[in-house]
């Protein structure tokens, strides 16, 4: 996933200043969706394909297994039921870094004007909204629309079990 995830990576951080485009080159660690993407690339002529980056996925979609305020949400629900304190389970960085996200509709749209549409065949396509948040920020939102105790993070104590 990333040297976010990976502490073997984390001193590997590769700073690019926004926007990113889809021509940059790619991150000098291991990345699962380079995989996939070599993958399919690898059966050209025979198909085509089109590939959407697209970042933390938020909105409306019941359908959607990666949708993060899916996951939140039944989180925060569970927190709020058991009367457990709301913890951010990610890193320092991710909690006070700015980050981005895109919206399930907008990643909707996009890939279906990229299967009708003759020239994205065997692109690549960003989607994102252009929204920047810190976690931190949006934790106390969530916290206020679930009603579950804002935690400020702690990564002395703020193991997520």
């Amino acid at each position: 996933m990333g040297p976010i995830f990976d502490p073997e990576f984390e001193n590997q951080l590769v700073h690019q200043d926004p926007p990113f485009v889809e021509d940059l080159p790619r991150l000098p660690y291991p990345n699962f969706y380079y995989a996939l993407e070599d993958l399919i690339a690898s059966y050209l002529p025979s198909i085509t394909y089109f590939v959407h980056r697209s970042s933390i996925i938020m909105g409306a979609s019941s359908r959607s297994l990666n949708n993060t305020l899916v996951a939140l949400s039944v989180y925060a629900t569970i927190c709020k039921y058991k009367k457990l304190p709301f913890k951010y389970p990610g890193s320092k960085y991710t909690w006070e870094h700015f980050c981005d996200m895109s919206d399930a509709r907008l990643l909707a749209e996009q890939q279906i004007w990229a299967a009708i549409t003759d020239k994205a065949k065997n692109q690549a396509f960003n989607c994102t909204n252009g929204d920047f948040f810190t976690w931190r920020s949006l934790w106390k939102v969530l916290s206020e629309i679930f009603d579950v105790e804002f935690v400020e993070f702690d990564e002395n104590g703020n193991e997520f079990d």
